[in-house]
């Protein structure tokens, strides 16, 4: 079937043609290749406040994204580092699987990690959930120009709301 012809039978069959265009938008917005691409690299900050609030003053804490082998899928790690001493280190994945794409973390780098499931993706933005997880329950990355802010939402040990934000700034090389 030649283009012509599919949009001769599609101008006459607008319902499906309505049908199609909201399944290849629905298809084209689930990969995370765009933000992957996107938030690819080393972002940093040295005095994050909600570092601060966890970890204590005079604290440094970087992220690097790196793009696997498949473009729509990522790995990276996570640090904070006081006086130049690691505090805590954290490997972390965006992978796809059968039912759909998770975001692994393995705080402590241990071996079995916890699963967030993908929520929502577009380019400058991913959120991913796991309601089982003591805290947090929902992860945000928000990018805004050279700059991201990452939310940590849910529940706390003593089933109150809490909520905390960062930003990290894009290291140019």
């Amino acid at each position: 079937m030649s283009f012509g012809n599919l949009y001769n039978f599609l101008q006459y069959n607008k319902n499906l043609f309505l049908v199609f265009f909201t399944a290849v938008v629905l298809v084209g917005c689930t990969s995370p290749q765009k933000f992957i691409a996107n938030m690819s690299g080393t972002w940093e900050d040295e005095t994050s406040p909600g570092i601060s609030l966890i970890y204590g003053p005079g604290i440094r804490s970087s992220e690097e994204w790196n793009v696997s082998d498949r473009e729509d899928e990522a790995y990276g790690t996570a640090i904070i580092a006081e006086n130049g001493e690691l505090v805590f280190q954290e490997k972390f994945s965006l992978v796809k699987r059968d039912s759909g794409y998770y975001y692994l973390a393995y705080p402590r780098m241990v071996e079995e990690p916890t699963s967030f499931r993908l929520k929502k993706v577009n380019r400058n933005y991913l959120e991913v959930q796991n309601p089982q997880h003591d805290f947090p329950q929902v992860i945000i990355y928000h990018i805004r120009g050279d700059k991201v802010e990452i939310t940590l939402r849910g529940e706390d040990l003593n089933k109150q709301k809490a909520e905390v934000s960062y930003t990290f700034t894009r290291k140019r090389h």
